[in-house]
């Protein structure tokens, strides 16, 4: 494509899903891309192999070599996306608010988010590096039109939240990424929604671990919203939360008075039930690394016990300003010698900055909460194949 077609810009209507998505079913009938583009994506993890020919995506290993003190970990330029763009360049109608499947990122961000989620690491897109296509040259243009807004790792003020973080892996483990284009829009929606959420819980963890409940939390909930949305109508759930109301509405002279109301209120109804009903329905497995002590017990009613408690420490956060519990925001405890960190704080209760909590207010750490919202991620996108 070349500069007179990248400048004129193409008016289309609604596009209502990510462009991942989109770019990825627009490969499917055409044989040339507009242009081909690629972008460094950031990480603090070690990859081998690569994850070739994957639709209109490839995912190269950088081989990044490293020289400081983190060696290996260190944040670095770890891996290659090259997008072949089968979309000509856009402008979205103006005259209308549409925003339903903005998530605040661009198509490398949809990329990098999943497969983020996927493999359970840190991984942030940069800026475009190399582009293909807006001349002759069949090596590429290179391109730093974005070369101040490289993404930088917060620094970490101690101890790491989620050591797991750190490991190696194998991008021949990217296999679901795969099925993305055989999702609706809605579901692909929702899924980029979260997977982004749960890619930003990740990369502030170490920095600021009381954000990274909340958006935790909330990559479960975008979820739980699409999942939830097609189990009952809005009457029924009005029912199921508010047995009281829905017996004073109907003793209304109005017959349609309850659905009435349910269409007003079913966005802000049974928000609690939605999250604990998602959590316990997608529960992941236990880790596959145990430690010997403090082990959080994953028996149904303790994690439904413990489910409940983080919401409940969620809403407190968000409506009445008070953080997460500071045990629940410390790193975990690791003695060493290949021993997993604890899953849970110890003691019978805690104290920090004048508050105080029972043991039952702290049931886990951080990083066993990721990983059972990443779990939980991981089995719901599988159902969505399966439907």
């Amino acid at each position: 494509m070349n500069e007179d077609q990248r400048a004129t810009l193409k008016l289309l209507p609604e596009p209502g899903a990510p462009r991942i998505w989109r770019n990825w079913l627009a490969s499917k009938g055409s044989e040339n891309p507009y242009w081909i583009s690629e972008y460094p994506l950031y990480s603090d993890a070690w990859f081998t192999a690569e994850a070739r020919d994957r639709g209109p995506f490839n995912i190269l290993n950088a081989l990044a070599q490293t020289t400081h003190s983190g060696g290996k970990h260190e944040w670095k330029p770890a891996l290659i996306l090259r997008v072949a763009h089968h979309l000509p360049g856009e402008m979205p109608d103006m005259s209308v608010t549409s925003a339903k499947h903005y998530h605040g990122g661009w198509l490398p961000d949809e990329v990098a988010a999943l497969l983020s989620l996927e493999l359970g690491l840190r991984i942030v897109a940069g800026p475009e590096v190399r582009e293909f296509g807006a001349d002759n040259d069949p090596l590429g243009r290179p391109r730093t039109y974005a070369s101040a807004l490289l993404p930088s790792l917060p620094p970490r003020l101690g101890p790491p939240q989620m050591q797991s973080l750190f490991g190696t892996r194998s991008l021949t483990d990217v296999t679901l990424f795969d099925t993305l284009p055989t999702l609706s829009a809605a579901a692909a929606t929702t899924l980029v929604k979260s997977a982004r959420t749960y890619q930003q819980a990740l990369w502030i963890a170490d920095t600021t671990p009381e954000t990274a409940w909340l958006l935790l939390v909330s990559a479960i909930e975008i979820a739980a919203g699409f999942w939830d949305a097609s189990r009952m109508s809005p009457a029924e759930k009005l029912k199921h939360s508010k047995p009281g109301l829905v017996a004073i509405l109907q003793d209304n002279t109005d017959s349609d008075l309850v659905s009435k109301v349910a269409e007003e209120l079913h966005q802000v109804i049974g928000s609690t039930g939605k999250f604990i009903s998602f959590s316990t329905t997608f529960m992941p497995e236990p880790p596959p690394t145990r430690p010997t002590m403090e082990r959080f017990d994953f028996g149904k009613r303790s994690y439904r016990d413990a489910i409940t408690k983080i919401y409940d420490h969620r809403s407190k956060a968000l409506h009445d300003g008070t953080p997460f519990p500071s045990p629940m925001c410390h790193p975990p405890r690791d003695y060493g010698k290949g021993e997993a960190p604890w899953e849970k704080p110890g003691g019978l209760g805690a104290a920090s900055h004048g508050a105080s909590w029972r043991e039952e207010e702290f049931p886990m750490h951080l990083h066993l909460f990721a990983y059972i919202v990443r779990g939980a991620l991981i089995n719901w996108w599988q159902s969505l194949i399966s439907d």
